[in-house]
């Protein structure tokens, strides 16, 4: 597994995950921020801004911030937003619906969507080559709220389902507003991660790294 060198790592704490103690595995030390940082700091002490699961509906701070967090991104940030619980702002437009889809069985085939004669999206091939196998192994779901529409800057790169559900197409999107990248990702990797699956941590790996 790789891991693009030079991350400084910021974390937004939701109602609670061990998604930073992951990333320290990984050899990055995040720092989680206070509502003081985030409301007024310097955001460019952080290369990598990563919100925690449901942040969004437990935070009222961190909607306040969001076009601080926004401006951020533009001038080059990388911003991962994990699954939410209802609908939230984002750099460019994006809901959930009315009743957010899930997937809850842990073995639902996930596809890579790639475009015809065209390369790999850089997320899912740097800095790791990601591969259906990462998603081998996992426990309890796949993931909570994937997405329902989303405005056409962003790229939709996997596609999963449950026996019988529609095909969902919401559960990891990129876009690349201004200079930086944002992502949402509603796969449960704060699940996965706690219990060393390791295609979990190729991913968050590459989600880290996607500025690089």
């Amino acid at each position: 597994m790789k891991l693009a060198p030079g991350l400084r790592v910021g974390y937004i704490m939701g109602t609670g995950d061990l998604v930073p103690d992951a990333i320290e595995a990984l050899g990055v030390m995040p720092h989680t921020l206070t509502p003081a940082e985030l409301t007024s700091g310097d955001l460019s002490a952080w290369n990598v801004l990563v919100i925690g699961i449901r942040a969004y509906s437990s935070r009222t701070d961190l909607a306040a911030a969001q076009p601080r967090l926004d401006a951020w991104v533009r001038n080059g940030g990388t911003l991962i937003v994990q699954y939410q619980s209802a609908n939230f702002p984002a750099p460019l437009p994006l809901s959930l619906g009315r009743s957010p889809e899930r997937v809850v069985d842990e073995a639902a085939p996930v596809k890579l969507l790639t475009p015809e004669n065209g390369p790999t999206n850089p997320l899912l091939s740097t800095t790791n080559a990601l591969t259906t196998a990462d998603f081998d192994g996992w426990v309890e779901e796949r993931g909570h709220s994937f997405l329902d529409s989303w405005d056409k800057g962003y790229t939709a790169l996997t596609e999963t389902a449950d026996p019988g559900q529609d095909p969902q197409r919401g559960g990891l999107l990129v876009a690349h507003p201004g200079k930086g990248t944002y992502i949402y990702v509603s796969y449960a990797l704060y699940r996965q991660l706690p219990e060393l699956v390791p295609g979990a941590y190729r991913i968050l790996a590459n989600l880290l790294s996607a500025g690089k």
